[in-house]
């Protein structure tokens, strides 16, 4: 990398601190009075004497305060030769080009200076380039810890000589990590590739099964129609059984008022005959509906969950056969 000549610098340094001020492009903040110019005429020599002796961190931290109070390009490149020779050649870069911005308004000497530190310094900066490998497409990318975007995966980036750290992680968990250390004008490709190993199982929550719980509440809804169905096919039953009783106790109370051939039957025994048909009619009704709700709710119980039509149940209601007792008969079809 170039270095100015003793006396480019004294012009520079001239230039810098306001001895030719008319020269410099104005500056956008307030202009510094006597006294600040005067202390930065004395950091900016102290400067220079530290750039030559080699004491580069000293003298950065020297320029970056003859900037604060007046940022000049040869302050600028001053400010990056410093950086680069302490390695920030990324950081310098960008300090050059700026002073090569403004470099017309010094002269065409100083121009070609900053032209030929721009060139030395772009040869010399490491490139790293980052590929997404095996197992590696869903993870984040990181550089020293900065998340880098997709538009930097598999480009030339510029990195300042040294270790750099590569991370690939899939949330918090580092799935890939390689330190890798680049040498001045290297480039290189690293491919991120993760372990099957490594990537964490999908986490699952354990459900369970309707065959272990006896609680209707958590059943799946092809199961709940079933039990429902069924619950009021069995109560229908029950109630056709009480109904049933309570016929046979008005046919024997008829019995016995009307004797056995039922010709001698009283008027009183009127109401008798008309609750045994209506205790018939209801233990029939009940017993069609409870048999009627068991084959629904078994039919739906054996085909649940499976992708073809349930079945349908019909009912129907048909008077009993001649020579029975008053009473209806149950058809149907599943």
């Amino acid at each position: 990398m170039r270095r100015w000549g003793w006396s480019s610098r004294l012009v520079c340094c001239l230039l810098c601190v306001g001895v030719a001020t008319a020269s410099v492009a104005p500056s956008a903040q307030a202009a510094p009075d006597k006294k600040a110019l005067s202390q930065a005429r004395k950091k900016f020599q102290r400067a220079t004497e530290l750039e030559q002796a080699g004491n580069f961190t000293s003298a950065l931290t020297l320029f970056r305060e003859v900037g604060e109070v007046k940022m000049t390009p040869q302050v600028r490149f001053h400010i990056a030769f410093c950086e680069a020779k302490l390695g920030k050649l990324v950081a310098a870069l960008g300090g050059y080009e700026l002073a090569m911005s403004e470099a017309a308004s010094v002269g065409p000497g100083f121009e070609k200076e900053v032209s030929a530190a721009i060139d030395d310094l772009k040869a010399a900066i490491p490139k790293l380039v980052l590929k997404r490998g095996e197992g590696a497409a869903a993870a984040s990318v990181e550089l020293d810890g900065v998340a880098l975007g997709e538009a930097s995966i598999e480009k030339e980036m510029p990195v300042d000589p040294g270790p750099h750290l590569i991370e690939a992680k899939l949330g918090n968990q580092v799935l890939f990590s390689e330190t890798v250390k680049l040498a001045e004008g290297e480039t290189r490709a690293v491919d991120i590739v993760v372990q099957r190993d490594a990537v964490p199982p999908p986490e699952t929550t354990a459900t369970p099964s309707p065959e272990t719980t006896s609680d209707t509440s958590t059943e799946s809804p092809s199961r709940l129609a079933p039990i429902l169905i069924g619950s009021v096919g069995i109560a229908a039953l029950a109630a056709s059984g009480v109904f049933y009783v309570l016929r046979n106790d008005a046919i024997n109370e008829l019995d016995d008022a009307c004797g056995p051939n039922r010709d001698n039957c009283p008027a009183s025994s009127e109401g008798t005959y008309d609750d045994a048909k209506r205790y018939n009619t209801f233990s029939q009704v009940a017993l069609g509906v409870g048999i009627v709700g068991l084959a629904t709710a078994t039919t739906l119980w054996l085909t649940a969950g499976s992708p073809s039509k349930p079945a349908k149940a019909q009912l129907g209601l048909t008077p009993s056969a001649p020579g029975s007792d008053v009473g209806l008969a149950v058809s149907g079809r599943f």
